[in-house]
């Protein structure tokens, strides 16, 4: 038999149930349900036909004056980690007070920004303004911001000349402020226009940021006025943060608004890409990019991938609907070689020490270093040229950058130099252990052979009318390579530098990585090796007898801390130089996956010889030896090789510089000091050391110095 038609409303499952014959009165029930059940689909069919002809010109005009947007939603920032996992740099959610273009009313744009101004003020917030005039009624143009001022009078098309006036009277006249706004309060509203127009706030740039991470006492005034704000918005996003600000400021670095210049790519005169821009990149035009540091290194892997989420708004800027309908993508994590316990470590180590030299008091004897202005330490992992502490002093705190930008950039001894990178310094009596490697790999010299001191140099007498005598601080007698380097003999290196000749000189400073790039990711400073070459880049001319002033590191030699860092390195490697780097690895948001990893690279090489190794290593000891108390390097259960040197800043001041690798027949760290104008570097390695194998260091003394080479 066919099966039965199944009734309207009943579900297949229920017809499936096993069957009973209907009685009589059951029959009529059931009668009854199907008259009822053809009812409710009767009316159901008629309220359907009601919405679909009758209002379907109601429906269809209130869907004309709705509006479709298309809105970015920013991905999440990935982190920047230590070795150990530490965030240097991460999000936490905060909230926004955004501009839809779509929504933001021309004609009143300004008399709502004025209300939004006055808000945040009332409530202690700050807002972006990145005009180059400084917020007074009577603006003029802002110290060390060239570059902004000269885009200023691009944009408004005047000529170089233009005064800080005459760029207002401009920008009044293109952003419409009329007369009723005061001088103040129009250079404010001023400043959010032309941030909104260096963002390129436009129908294909949907959205402005125009203040971050406001409290959520000011998000509810906001949002509580939004009937008198139309196109703002209160949006939840990611803001950055540095837990840890004031740790490697200047290798973590900060994000900051693109400007427009960074958006579109810079081409040459035959349309060439010079730099590529963040809009070749899919970026829009508000996204928050790397500035500086590692957030600009690594920009790409931080970034991710913005989503969108469409809103439905009706014509009087009531959401109607929201949804994400493209997911955002969040950026990668980046590990930093740095260990950031260890770095804060080094970082106070350096600021009491200098800190305790402005301290000292002069005497007969000199300043003792109370005019130390800062200085640098640099700690490397002696088998992997891993970059384990990077410190400059003085130094600042990452939270503070913007908002007290100004005051950070005009403190005393410039904390916004990375010295440790870009410091340039004449290496001094640390580059005695260059001449040595040289001469001893060169048979220049051999490991027994002297030179006999007598405290002045007089090989140049032999030349008519000489009057070149250069001297050494001590009588050292018959000195060899050892001796030498253990009591810093300038005799020793005058003569050995000068058979070694200027050409070789500069070849094994290169490569011990001195005056040459070191490979390290983040902009650095190289510097160069004196010698004839150098000379004529200067212009300056050679003579036979500056080979003297170069082989004790002085003259027109420049190398930087970390270049001396890999110096003492590649010592210890006996002549292996690897790249210093600080990126460990690269790891996905979900810290789950590893993307990437820096791998350990030879960027030189020479076969140190044994008998070169064991000298410069001898010499090297016998320094460490005379450190005093309490900074002793003879106590620690292993040997520190250990070269001293007071570079040269002009004729009459000098710096106190050091570098050190430990232990010193398989080194696991290698250390330089640079210390401007200061004294006592040697002092440094002792507490480094400590820091780094989790010993105790002495209390610091408070006595003068002792004597340097």
């Amino acid at each position: 038999m066919p099966s039965e038609a199944l009734p309207f409303c009943v579900s297949k499952e229920a017809s499936m149930l096993p069957k009973k014959q209907p009685k009589a009165k059951e029959r009529g029930r059931l009668i009854v349900l199907s008259f009822l059940a053809a009812g409710v689909c009767a009316a159901y069919i008629l309220n359907l036909m009601n919405f679909q002809i009758v209002r379907g010109a109601e429906f269809q005009a209130q869907t004309q004056q709705m509006t479709v947007s298309k809105i970015s939603v920013k991905a999440a920032r990935g982190e920047i980690l230590d070795c150990n996992g530490l965030a240097l740099a991460e999000n936490k959610v905060g909230y926004n007070v955004v501009f839809y273009y779509s929504f933001f009313p021309k004609a009143y744009q300004n008399r709502i920004i004025a209300g939004l101004i006055e808000i945040l003020e009332k409530s202690g917030e700050t807002w972006y303004d990145p005009l180059p005039l400084t917020l007074e009624a009577d603006p003029s143009f802002p110290e060390g911001r060239d570059k902004d001022v000269e885009t200023l009078r691009k944009k408004l098309g005047v000529n170089v000349y233009a005064t800080a006036s005459d760029c207002m009277y401009n920008l009044r006249e293109l952003f419409g402020i009329d007369e009723s706004y005061d001088d103040l309060t129009a250079r404010k509203i001023i400043g959010v226009r032309y941030g909104m127009v260096l963002s390129d706030f436009s129908v294909n740039n949907n959205q402005y940021a125009f203040a971050e991470d406001v409290s959520t006492d000011t998000a509810l005034l906001i949002k509580e006025m939004s009937h008198l704000l139309p196109g703002v918005d209160i949006v939840d996003e990611d803001i950055r943060v540095y837990p840890q600000g004031d740790v490697a400021p200047h290798i973590v670095g900060v994000i900051g608004k693109m400007y427009a210049e960074e958006y579109y790519s810079s081409t040459d005169e035959k349309g060439n890409v010079l730099t590529e821009g963040y809009k070749e990149k899919g970026y829009k035009m508000d996204s928050l990019v790397g500035k500086m540091g590692v957030e600009q290194l690594m920009e790409d892997d931080l970034h991710g991938v913005d989503g969108v989420k469409t809103v439905e708004q009706s014509k009087d800027g009531s959401i109607i609907s929201e949804e994400i309908t493209t997911p955002p993508e969040s950026g990668n994590n980046v590990v930093l070689t740095i260990d950031s316990a260890f770095q804060r470590k080094v970082q106070d180590i350096l600021e009491q020490h200098i800190l305790m030299l402005r301290e000292r008091e002069s005497d007969e004897k000199g300043d003792h270093g109370n005019k130390a202005e800062g200085g640098s330490i640099v700690v490397l992992d002696a088998k992997t040229g891993g970059i384990l502490a990077a410190a400059t002093y003085p130094g600042y705190d990452l939270n503070d950058y913007f908002s007290d930008y100004n005051a950070i950039r005009d403190a005393d001894f410039a904390p916004l130099n990375n010295r440790a990178f870009n410091g340039l310094y004449r290496p001094g009596s640390t580059f005695k252990t260059a001449v040595a490697a040289g001469a001893l790999q060169e048979g220049v010299i051999t490991p027994k052979e002297t030179v006999n001191c007598q405290q002045v140099y007089r090989y140049y007498d032999i030349l008519p009318g000489n009057k070149f005598r250069p001297t050494c601080l001590g009588y050292h007698g018959q000195t060899n390579v050892m001796k030498a380097l253990t009591v810093s003999c300038n005799i020793f290196f005058y003569d050995v530098g000068r058979r070694l000749g200027a050409e070789k000189l500069n070849v094994y400073a290169n490569l011990l990585g001195l005056g040459v790039s070191t490979g390290v990711e983040l902009n650095e400073s190289i510097g160069g090796i004196s010698g004839p070459q150098r000379s004529e880049v200067l212009g300056k001319t050679w003579v036979q007898g500056d080979i003297c002033q170069a082989a004790i590191g002085q003259m027109d030699t420049n190398v930087t801390p970390l270049q001396m860092a890999v110096q003492a390195m590649t010592l210890a490697n006996r002549g292996t130089r690897y790249r210093a780097h600080l990126i460990k690895e690269v790891r996905s948001y979900d810290d789950q996956t590893v993307l990437s990893t820096t791998p350990t690279e030879v960027l030189s090489e020479f076969a140190m010889t044994d008998e070169t190794f064991e000298a410069i290593k001898e010499g090297m000891l016998g320094a460490a030896a005379r450190v005093p108390a309490p900074y002793q390097l003879t106590d620690l259960g292993y040997d520190v090789a250990l070269k001293t040197g007071t570079p040269q800043k002009n004729n009459t001041e000098y710096h106190s510089a050091a570098i050190a690798f430990a232990p010193a027949d398989d080194a696991d760290i290698a250390i330089s000091v640079m210390l401007e104008l200061g004294d006592n570097a040697n002092y440094i390695i002792r507490q480094v050391l400590d820091a780094y194998y989790g010993t105790d260091t002495p209390a610091e003394p408070t006595g003068s110095s002792a004597s340097e080479g």
